[in-house]
């Protein structure tokens, strides 16, 4: 069973990842530079499919780009 506080935790971790993207103006060449990640993760970053990410990658993706 998924924990509520995860959830809601994850959640807004994955709103402060898109609106840092968003703000930094990166495009895909750059999340892979800046990240170190392959094409497939970083388009997913990209268009917002998180489902393949932990809370830390998220986390850890935030704290890199800011």
């Amino acid at each position: 069973m998924v924990n509520p506080t995860d959830q809601a935790i994850r959640a807004t971790k994955t709103i402060a990842l898109a609106r840092t993207i968003k703000r930094m103006r990166y495009d895909e060449r750059q999340i892979i530079q800046v990240l170190r990640l392959p094409s497939d993760k970083a388009k997913a970053l990209m268009e917002g499919r998180l489902d393949g990410f932990t809370t830390e990658e998220i986390t850890k993706y935030i704290n890199a780009l800011d």
